[in-house]
């Protein structure tokens, strides 16, 4: 039999996951600057591959709010992406390691969300695509850099005191 989720972790997971819509929604004023990056690394830092949960969370309900468009895809391979790459490099403690990633992160996001152009419209779609969506990618590349730099080690202290009941 499959262990299931503790009752915390999952309200506690899929509040995050809400958090992750809503701040984003709060944010969507600044194109391209979003908390995602920073809430969906926090999730796999604190909760390891449970973070998949939020992100599931974030995913059908950004679908839900915006329709299930082209857009829709890169999502479905993107944040989940994020979180296994996060998972994988989670030893590393390092914030200013972190830090570069999620720019780096937000910087390649335009790349990424080009590959189901590639398949519809061939090279020269998915390029045009991506080389013009240049300057969102430098917005989250930036947005990512100060947010994580900033605000992911208060966080993931915090989610830790969470996941352990200190609080």
């Amino acid at each position: 039999m499959r262990d299931k989720l503790p009752l915390r972790d999952l309200v506690s997971l899929s509040l995050l996951g809400a958090l992750t819509v809503v701040s984003k929604e709060l944010m969507a004023f600044l194109p391209n600057i979003e908390p995602v990056t920073l809430l969906l690394m926090c999730a796999a830092l604190v909760y390891g591959l449970k973070a998949f949960y939020p992100c599931a969370i974030f995913i059908a309900l950004e679908g839900l709010l915006y329709g299930f468009g082209l857009w829709f895809w890169s999502y479905l391979y993107i944040w989940p992406l994020l979180i296994l790459a996060v998972w994988l490099l989670r030893q590393n403690r390092s914030w200013t390691v972190w830090t570069v990633f999620a720019a780096l992160f937000g910087l390649l996001f335009g790349p990424l969300t080009a590959i189901p152009y590639l398949f519809i419209g061939g090279w020269s779609m998915a390029f045009s695509y991506w080389v013009a969506g240049i300057p969102f990618d430098l917005a989250h590349f930036a947005g990512n850099a100060l947010m994580v730099g900033l605000l992911l080690r208060p966080l993931v202290t915090l989610l830790e005191k969470l996941a352990r009941k200190d609080m």
